[in-house]
Formats: C-alpha cells, sequence, structure tokens
C-alpha cells in the first residue's frame, strides 16, 4: 500500500529544477529514498523530516487529515479524478463544532489541499475546480501537488466516452483542516 502513496504524502522537500529525464533513485530525506521520475513541471513539495508540524502547513492547529481516492475511468481526465479525491475525502464527514472548537468558526478554518498524480497528467489538473469542491474553509496556498496516485489499464478504450486509450487515471488526495 505505501507504494501506492503519492511521494507527497511521505516525502517533500522543495524541488528547484525540472527532473532529469530517465528515472533515478535518489535520497529524498533521512531514512527515505524516493524514485525520480520524468516531468516539466516544477511542484512545491515538503520534507516532513525537516518542515513538520501545523507551521509548516501554514496553520496554527491541525485538527484532523481526511484522505480520498478517485478514478477517471474513460476519458483520462486528471481534474475530474481529482474532484473525485477531494469529494471522497470529505463526504463522508460532519463536523457541526466546527464553530466551537476554531477561533472564528467556518470563516476562520483552513484546509490544505495535497494531490498525488500519475506524473504525465501533473499539468492537467485544474486547481481551480479542485478548490471549489470545498463549500467553506480557506484554502492553504499553494495547493501541493506531486507526482502519485495509479495509473492503470481499464481493459477498454471508448472512444464515445473521451477514451484516447485504456488508461484508468487514479487520483489520491490528503486533505489537513485546522485554524
Amino acid at each position: 500500500a505505501r507504494a501506492m502513496l503519492s511521494v507527497a504524502s511521505r516525502c517533500f522537500r522543495a524541488v528547484s529544477a525540472t527532473v532529469p529525464a530517465q528515472p533515478s533513485l535518489r535520497r529524498a530525506c533521512v531514512g527515505h529514498t524516493q524514485r525520480v521520475v520524468p516531468q516539466t513541471r516544477r511542484c512545491t513539495v515538503r520534507c516532513h523530516a525537516t518542515t513538520s508540524g501545523p507551521g509548516a502547513l501554514g496553520m496554527t492547529k491541525v485538527l484532523f487529515v481526511e484522505v480520498g481516492m478517485g478514478a477517471d475511468q474513460h476519458g483520462q481526465d486528471a481534474t475530474k479524478a481529482a474532484v473525485r479525491a477531494c469529494r471522497n475525502a470529505i463526504e463522508f464527514n460532519s463536523i457541526p463544532s466546527i464553530k466551537d472548537i476554531v477561533p472564528g468558526g467556518y470563516d476562520a478554518m483552513k484546509l490544505h489541499i495535497q494531490l498525488g498524480v500519475p506524473h504525465s497528467f501533473l499539468d492537467s489538473v485544474d486547481l481551480e475546480k479542485v478548490k471549489a469542491v470545498f463549500p467553506y474553509g480557506n484554502i492553504v496556498e499553494p495547493v501541493d501537488i506531486g507526482p502519485g496516485g495509479l495509473l492503470a489499464k481499464s481493459g477498454i478504450a471508448i472512444a464515445e466516452m473521451g477514451d484516447t486509450n485504456d488508461d484508468f487515471l487514479i487520483v489520491v488526495a490528503s486533505i489537513t483542516v485546522g485554524y
């Protein structure tokens, strides 16, 4: 299960250059090794080994973390999968006491969004549509998006449904709630 998690959910640090064209292994943070995948996008990444705690997420206090998974079986739409992952993370929760436990209530609640997306689809996620999933709270910028999720095969490509191939796109999301 750990292999399927986004590198974003295990170990991050600021990336200042485009990753090499060929996959290779490198030390990410103390005790972790990450696989570098080809990509053309620069991602903001954090390493929990050096920047942990609520302050690393732009918060004073972390209350809870919600996780979700979203998929697009036909059409290879990373935004649709990311929106579904975020909805999956929050849709089975009811927290009526937020106004009592967060100073300032819903208006002061902060949400940190972290997405693991297959590397070839990183640039295609519309982050404004992802942020629109959340009915209240303030999104902590930037939304962290990094290589992760899963690109599987659906076994069929249906052109009428927008398929260009039989890729089954899966995105994972971690939503941290705090203030």
